[in-house]
């Protein structure tokens, strides 16, 4: 198949699994809708047993992570131990990804993203602990279904197979949790310090960043392309939510608005000169504009914004710093 024709048609699939996991979930009433895109960039894979696999672990982790974090916030009402069970989840979530190595970490890395997904918002301001649970478990499945469904018949299967799991150091293991887990720990001292768009975002982008990048075995790529995506990311969202609050608002103009822009995350998630660059614009596009709602005004979009970003560039410096990985033991 001609190469150019191959990376269109990968865009055009993604394109359309995003925004139908998008559609879906407003019509369906979800609180955030936009989660439901999310799966669609890291699900979707090259080989028909990694996008299998992935799915599964996909929502197998989701469902986990949320019902520890509805656990969370029915069972300790004060923020103390909320912060320690964030902190628990997102150091150990990042430590036992790393051990793993593989792609069965997935799974591990899923549950605790969606613990500080749960948890984060509940310091800021009051939550229906039940009702952000399910709205990410059901947001997660759409998004699987939808991306799994469209990609599968077009995704060849792997020709041999992985290479053999290395056991890593103890030390590094352990290392890369802490920092995570202080990662965590430091946005949430900003987000009781300030409150906020800009202390969520600061809270919420430290945990998941920290986890993102301290599971991986090689996260020098990561380390590269994070901070200007997220930059991208936030740009694209700005411009989204500028171009809401100017236009005429009937009804569903938030999410027809969005559809350009997913239109333009596909193409650049796609092609193979900028895959790594769209796979985490699209996920900071996604988050800072609250992709398909009415948003919250576009003051707080540029503090959530502006925090995401800081946030990316200043783990990134951190970790090139401090979370350097040792060889893996043979």
């Amino acid at each position: 198949m001609n190469p150019a024709f191959s990376w269109a048609l990968r865009a055009l699939q993604l394109f359309a699994a995003a925004s139908i996991s998008l559609v879906i979930a407003v019509q369906l009433g979800l609180h955030n809708p936009f989660w439901a895109a999310m799966p669609v960039w890291v699900v979707a894979q090259p080989h028909r047993e990694d996008l299998l696999l992935r799915a599964i672990l996909r929502v197998a982790g989701t469902a986990l992570g949320a019902v520890l974090g509805w656990w969370a916030l029915t069972l300790l009402p004060d923020a103390g131990p909320r912060i320690l069970v964030l902190g628990l989840a997102v150091g150990l979530g990042t430590a036992i990804a790393y051990w793993i190595g593989s792609v069965y970490s997935y799974g591990v890395l899923l549950a605790a993203i969606t613990v500080a997904v749960v948890l984060v918002p509940a310091m800021d301001h009051p939550v229906d602990a039940a009702a952000l649970a399910l709205d990410r478990i059901w947001c997660t499945m759409i998004g699987v279904v939808a991306v799994t469904v469209i990609t599968f018949l077009f995704t060849p299967p792997r020709p041999e197979p992985l290479p053999p799991r290395r056991a890593p150091r103890i030390g590094a293991v352990i290392g890369h949790g802490l920092i995570a887990a202080g990662a965590a720990m430091a946005g949430t001292l900003v987000l009781l310090l300030i409150g906020g768009p800009a202390g969520v975002g600061t809270a919420l982008s430290l945990s998941i960043f920290s986890l993102i990048i301290g599971s991986n075995r090689n996260p020098a790529p990561i380390l590269t392309y994070m901070p200007p995506a997220s930059a991208i990311g936030v740009a694209a969202a700005l411009g989204y939510r500028g171009l809401d609050f100017l236009l005429p608002d009937p009804a569903g103009m938030a999410l027809a608005l969005a559809l350009p822009f997913i239109a333009a995350g596909a193409i650049l998630r796609a092609h193979p000169r900028t895959a790594p660059l769209g796979l985490d614009a699209n996920m900071c596009f996604l988050l800072a504009a609250e992709a398909g709602t009415k948003g919250h005004g576009f003051g707080a979009h540029v503090l959530g914004g502006l925090a995401l970003v800081l946030s990316a560039y200043a783990f990134t410096a951190f970790f090139r710093r401090f979370g350097t990985t040792p060889p893996p033991a043979g």
